[in-house]
């Protein structure tokens, strides 16, 4: 009897410290910081905490009640660029204790608000729900990483020129740039903590000329645009003006604009020289190139009589990652070839060999289709090898 007396205690003991390990977990102060608070009436409900910390970014939140025992349940987290977690957490509160730890998905996001159920089985009264959030310890919005490099670091070629932070609403911006002395043949645009869309973009240059060029785009947080080439001449951009709208109404996006030098792409110690186009692949010369837009679409690269009769043709693709399918030769007597084509394209990789129909055929011209896999802005360079 006294032993099954002591392992009752031994077992309530345990139980014990397992719930408060649950309810009241050890918190450090360091990279906590509480993100919002809501009075809620003791009964059935719905209710949120919109979030007051928005240009903070987090990684995982943890709730405390006090005044109050109440149950919680179906919790979502709303972030900044409109995209929602539902953890799979149903808490039961004592007065003054604390939820677990809620680890959120991805990297360190901002949060814009969270919406919970909640029930107690007290009627009147009312309780204060905080949210705590926990600060990135590794990369955050200005802390480079491995995987979020530095600025200066994240396109071969560009160098950061200038950033602005813009509210979620249609308006117009500007961005001063930041490396007045430097000359540039080109540009991108990348967007982070946001999804909009970008128009009327104006470059104001050195000598306070204009260019317009004729563009629109949607970004995805995250995301960059094609590269927009300047005309003429390497150009001294003193300021980029544009508009943008957002369907977010609360918190801040930041635009960065880089930008490449004349000479960039040359090749040197971080961009060894490619071997010329005849001399990659053994036994094949080039026979033609096209370049192509990063989207959905259907080129033709023309060949001609030229290049003589060809038995076999290898695919390959640059500065891109496309995949390229209904593929059609064309040649030089009118007919067609199809061949079972259907390839994704890493960049700088070239396709399996194709052999053609016959002896040896003029090609006249090929048709294809593709798509981009990764970035839906800018051009890749599709080569053509023919044996």
């Amino acid at each position: 009897m006294n032993a099954g007396k002591t392992a009752l205690l031994a077992l309530a003991a345990l139980l014990a410290v397992t719930a408060t390990s649950w309810t009241s977990p050890v918190v450090a102060e360091d990279n906590w910081e509480l993100l919002g608070k809501r009075e809620v009436a003791f009964k059935d409900e719905s209710d949120s905490i919109e979030v007051t910390a928005k240009e903070g970014r987090f990684v995982a939140i943890q709730f405390k009640v006090e005044d109050g025992n109440l149950e919680m349940y179906d919790i979502k987290v709303i972030f900044g660029n409109d995209e929602s977690y539902s953890p799979d957490v149903r808490h039961e509160f004592k007065e003054d204790s604390r939820s677990r730890v809620i680890d959120l998905p991805g990297e360190a996001r901002v949060i814009k608000r969270v919406n919970f159920k909640y029930s107690s089985r007290i009627r009147k009264g009312r309780a204060e729900v905080k949210l705590f959030g926990k600060q990135a310890g590794g990369p955050g919005p200005d802390k480079p990483g491995p995987d979020k490099p530095d600025l200066g670091k994240r396109f071969p070629n560009y160098e950061h020129i200038g950033a602005r932070k813009v509210d979620f609403v249609a308006d117009h911006d500007e961005i001063e740039v930041t490396a007045k002395e430097g000359r540039f043949t080109s540009v991108m645009i990348e967007v982070e903590d946001a999804d909009l869309t970008l128009w009327d973009i104006k470059f104001v240059f050195g000598n306070d000329d204009v260019y317009k060029p004729d563009t629109r785009f949607e970004f995805k947080e995250g995301t960059r645009s094609r590269q927009i080439d300047l005309p003429g001449e390497a150009r001294v951009i003193r300021k980029v003006e544009f508009w943008y709208k957002s369907h977010l109404r609360d918190g801040k996006a930041t635009i960065n604009l880089y930008g490449k030098g004349p000479g960039a792409d040359k090749p040197g110690p971080d961009k060894p020289a490619l071997p010329e186009r005849d001399k990659r692949f053994p036994g094949y010369k080039h026979l033609a190139s096209r370049t192509v837009d990063f989207g959905r679409d259907t080129d033709v690269i023309v060949l001609g009589e030229t290049h003589g009769r060809i038995t076999s043709i290898t695919i390959e693709v640059e500065d891109g990652e496309i995949e390229m399918h209904d593929f059609t030769v064309t040649f030089g007597n009118g007919k067609q070839h199809s061949p079972e084509v259907r390839h994704e394209f890493k960049e700088g990789s070239r396709s399996r060999v194709i052999d053609l129909p016959g002896e040896g055929r003029v090609i006249e011209r090929i048709a294809f289709k593709y798509r981009s896999t990764k970035l839906k802005e800018g051009k890749a360079v599709i080569n053509v090898y023919g044996k």
